[in-house]
């Protein structure tokens, strides 16, 4: 019966402990930050096909109404993304690039601690430019929608460095993009 009574507060002391370190951080107000990483590129885009990555970068702001629910804005440069493709026997240099800004749903899930899971749903309104052999083949301004999975981790009250994934879906190419980055809570 003793061995009982000490696994039951044990248990009880675990998920009290738990509960307490999962409760959700203070995410409301405002904040601002910025993040940079690789996107990737594996595309065929008017029957050229490219396969390469750049170096991106987002600088963004948001509210968060709850400590589960914001939303947010940036502007999120892709960069230039370059590859050479074969045309009769003769190496054609062609890039693609997009710029522009972004408005997004952000949803946000304490999974203890000082870790939380964040979510991102909205449109990439961006002006975008292809080329080949330095001739513009296109220069779409469109408004797409995007998704973006991440984890942050909060370093003090108003200190988190995140890491994400997310995903465009455009009508000439999809890039998939990876960030490292910091925000600062208000």
């Amino acid at each position: 019966m003793k061995i009982y009574r000490a696994i039951t507060t044990i248990l009880t002391i675990v998920g009290l402990t738990l509960a307490v370190a999962s409760a959700p951080r203070a995410e409301e107000g405002f904040y601002v930050g910025g993040a940079f990483g690789k996107a990737y590129l594996d595309e065929t885009i008017d029957s050229i096909r490219i396969d390469t990555n750049s170096n991106t970068y987002r600088v963004f702001g948001g509210y968060g109404f709850t400590p589960y629910f914001g939303v947010e804005v940036s502007y999120l440069d892709l960069g230039t993304f370059r590859d050479t493709i074969d045309v009769g026997g003769v190496d054609v240099p062609v890039s693609v690039s997009a710029d522009g800004f972004t408005f997004a749903g952000v949803g946000t899930l304490p999974l203890g601690g000082r870790f939380s899971a964040i979510g991102r749903f909205g449109f990439f309104f961006h002006d975008g430019e292809s080329t080949a052999a330095g001739f513009t083949e296109q220069d779409p301004s469109e408004a797409n929608p995007f998704v973006g999975l991440g984890l942050a981790f909060s370093v003090s009250e108003a200190i988190d460095v995140n890491v994400g994934v997310d995903y465009l879906d455009t009508s000439d190419a999809d890039p998939l993009f990876a960030t490292v980055g910091l925000t600062l809570r208000f």
